[in-house]
């Protein structure tokens, strides 16, 4: 047998009452969603500042780069002229060609560690042509100073090669996070706008 709500100690709510409940819940909805909304926002932004700046540093470092191998060229460029009036000159063809060839060997596109390793050979050799030939210890000096430079230049161009594959990673990980999390702002933007349209309709009922 069915008892009556009443009878039972039951009281029913009112249609004010259940207007209310509604209203209560939408606008907890919406407290809690245009928080997250406000966190994920700001995260967005300087999310995308980052991916920003990151593109700066690297235009800049593609700028360096070209900077570097030019640097690098010219230093050697110098010291080859440098050697040909004061050195090569004035030895025997098959000396000065196998000095040329050393020489060469450092102005291509190697690693540092090799290029440290084939200039000390090549300044051996040259002290050796030096001592026998009599050109001069400064010319050695000066030779010395300007593939220092170059071989500078290059470890700071490897360095920037180096540093630019850690970006390439980085930019992957904040594309793959700004594309999550515009998802998320959309899904958030979606459902204020349903609660507000919800707690604008109910509302005017619970007047």
């Amino acid at each position: 047998m069915t008892e009556n709500i009443d009878e039972a100690g039951i009281r029913a709510p009112t249609e004010k009452e259940l207007i209310s409940a509604v209203v209560e819940k939408h606008r907890r909805f919406l407290e809690e969603y245009k928080k997250e909304f406000g966190e994920l926002d700001s995260r967005l932004i300087q999310v995308e500042e980052n991916v920003k700046n990151a593109k700066n540093f690297r235009i800049r470092m593609e700028e360096r780069k070209e900077v570097l191998k030019e640097k690098r060229q010219l230093f050697y460029h110098q010291t080859e002229a440098l050697l040909e009036i004061e050195i090569f000159s004035k030895l025997d063809l098959i000396t000065a060609n196998k000095l040329k060839e050393e020489f060469k060997k450092l102005k291509g596109q190697i690693e540092p560690e090799d290029e440290q390793r084939l200039k000390d050979s090549f300044m051996e050799n040259l002290r050796e042509t030096i001592r026998a030939a009599g050109p001069g210890e400064n010319v050695l000096l000066q030779a010395d100073a300007r593939m220092e430079e170059a071989r500078n230049s290059n470890i700071e161009l490897k360095e920037i090669i180096k540093s630019e594959k850690q970006l390439v990673e980085d930019d992957g990980s904040k594309s793959e996070e700004i594309s999550k999390s515009k998802s998320q702002h959309k899904w958030l933007s979606t459902k204020i706008k349903n609660h507000e349209e919800a707690l604008n309709y109910w509302e005017k009922l619970k007047v």
